[in-house]
């Protein structure tokens, strides 16, 4: 009797030893096998210049990841150009449950969507548009366009003093319409760089002109009203964006005048070729760049360490890109480096670790620059 049992229980305990060989053999070859990271990215601008350099940037980082992390990575691009249609795009990716996305978001009213994926566990990173509400994000990473802006026209502010012209400056302001935030902040960035000088009496804001920045017609024909209003008594023109001032140049040379020489312009952005073109030949006279590839690049590397642990986040963290003067002299770097500009993703975990609750902002600098 005592035999048989010591035999039965001889036989179960191979079982039980077979079948926890089978169960380590199979999570071992689970741990082997690569695992899959469903991202996806929504474009606001399908066949804009600018986003399509985004596009560059995302795409990059999805080869690279798969190639540097043996991660196999499920894609899948959305291209939106009206908020109903961003709207029934995120709905749908919602019931796909994707790891993480990455959004160019058309308006802020999809920012309770938003929240809807962080609430599903989905990691979600805005790059170049935040939104009101930066609970419903993990992440913003984009240009600090205050900053940006106060920088720029700093910057322009010291050309035309170099260039001895006289005081007192008369200006127009082209700020966009209410309700684009970008325009605004970059509003703001020009009125805080010119407060001090409008203090002084070295100033003079003749006009502040609202006018829609993505509408190339409406700027031009807003800008010949404003050149027919004033004349030569304009000494120079801020542009929240490059279509406001290439609408400002045009009008310019319509009426006679030549930009760069008789009156001075300071823009924002250096997309597309045509608009740079006329920061190389000294037409427009100071710009600043942003850096969308480098958004879209680390905006996928910023989805995939969320989504794996190696990145820790506080709350409404913002991560701004960097941006870099353009002036004739450093023009050509700018198209042939610094728009399709990639930096080490360390870098990126790098900057997160020095984000805390009580600080959770930080500027990047400006990688790869070349001064005049």
């Amino acid at each position: 009797m005592s035999s048989a049992i010591t035999k039965t229980t001889g036989i179960i305990l191979t079982l039980i030893i077979i079948i926890a060989i089978v169960v380590g053999v199979v999570a071992y070859y689970q741990l082997l096998r690569p695992k899959t990271f469903k991202l996806y990215f929504f474009d606001p601008a399908p066949g804009n210049p600018w986003w399509d350099l985004v596009v560059d940037g995302v795409e990059k980082a999805v080869k690279d990841i798969q190639e540097k992390e043996g991660v196999t990575i499920e894609y899948k691009r959305f291209d939106a150009t009206s908020l109903d249609q961003q709207i029934s795009q995120l709905q749908s990716a919602l019931s796909a449950k994707p790891d993480a996305i990455v959004i160019g978001t058309v308006s802020d009213a999809v920012q309770d969507l938003l929240k809807q994926f962080r609430e599903a566990g989905v990691k979600v990173i805005l790059v170049d548009r935040d939104i009101p509400d930066q609970t419903a994000r993990d992440l913003y990473l984009g240009t600090d366009n205050v900053y940006a802006a106060k920088i720029d026209a700093i910057k322009f502010l010291e050309y035309l003093e170099s260039k001895n012209v006289p005081k007192p400056w008369k200006v127009v302001i082209f700020k966009g319409l209410p309700g684009i935030p970008t325009s605004y902040l970059r509003y703001q960035g020009f009125i805080e760089a010119l407060q001090p000088f409008i203090e002084k009496g070295d100033v003079i804001v003749l006009e502040e002109v609202e006018v829609n920045p993505d509408d190339f017609s409406a700027c031009y024909k807003t800008a010949q009203t404003i050149v027919a209003r004033y004349g030569q008594e304009v000494t120079a023109f801020f542009a929240t964006n490059n279509l406001q001032a290439m609408g400002i140049v045009k009008a310019l040379q319509d009426a006679g005048y030549k930009p760069g020489e008789d009156v001075f312009i300071c823009g924002f952005d250096a997309q597309p070729s045509d608009w740079l073109n006329m920061i190389k030949e000294g037409i427009v006279s100071f710009s600043v760049t942003q850096t969308p590839h480098l958004m879209g690049y680390w905006g996928v590397w910023a989805g995939y360490y969320l989504w794996s642990g190696k990145m820790k986040l506080p709350e409404k963290a913002v991560i701004n890109t960097p941006t870099y003067p353009v002036l004739p002299c450093n023009a050509t770097h700018v198209a042939e480096v610094i728009d399709y500009l990639v930096v080490d993703p360390q870098e990126l975990l790098n900057l997160a670790t020095q984000l805390t609750p009580s600080n959770p902002q930080i500027q990047a600098p400006p990688y790869q620059a070349k001064p005049c």
